[in-house]
């Protein structure tokens, strides 16, 4: 299954052999025939574009945008050379890998991994009013300046020692 994001190019590569299992070069890219079939199961094909080129040697990628989240459908063949055809699923994501893997480390570190807070001020009461929090990619960088995530502060307020709003801002 090849995994891509939405509004983003999405590749899948194939190639073309022959009757005897030679590759075949060469072949006329408006020549390949696809269907293509978003995530409710609907053939998109004439409304979402799918380019084909030759990588070289018999081995070709097709390619297209994605414009919805869900699992999609291609099918690319040609009636000479390939009627068999080369077919897949694409799972379409909102977002990238990256995005989702820098998500999860805010919140591990939110809830404490890899977690430093300091910058803090206190009231007559020892009640804390803020504070400053670091989250880290790793145990070793904690307390510096390396490899920080992200920083936070957080401000409360109180009412003698009645804590009434608790902020905490990405900074």
């Amino acid at each position: 299954m090849i995994l891509g994001r939405i509004s983003e190019k999405v590749d899948e590569d194939f190639s073309v052999t022959n009757q005897n299992g030679t590759l075949v070069p060469g072949i006329d890219s408006t020549s390949f025939v696809y269907h293509i079939f978003d995530s409710n199961g609907n053939d998109v094909s004439s409304t979402v574009n799918v380019n084909i080129t030759e990588l070289g040697y018999g081995h070709y990628r097709s390619s297209f945008i994605p414009n919805s989240v869900g699992n999609w459908m291609l099918a690319v063949y040609h009636p000479t050379y390939f009627p068999w055809g080369k077919t897949g699923s694409i799972q379409i994501f909102s977002n990238d890998f990256d995005t989702i893997a820098l998500m999860v480390k805010r919140i591990l570190g939110l809830t404490q991994e890899n977690f430093y807070m300091d910058q803090n001020t206190y009231d007559q009461n020892n009640n804390l009013l803020s504070t400053r929090i670091r989250i880290y990619n790793n145990a070793v960088s904690v307390g510096t300046t390396n490899n920080v995530i992200a920083n936070y502060n957080i401000i409360a307020t109180y009412d003698g020692d009645k804590l009434l709003t608790y902020e905490v801002k990405k900074g």
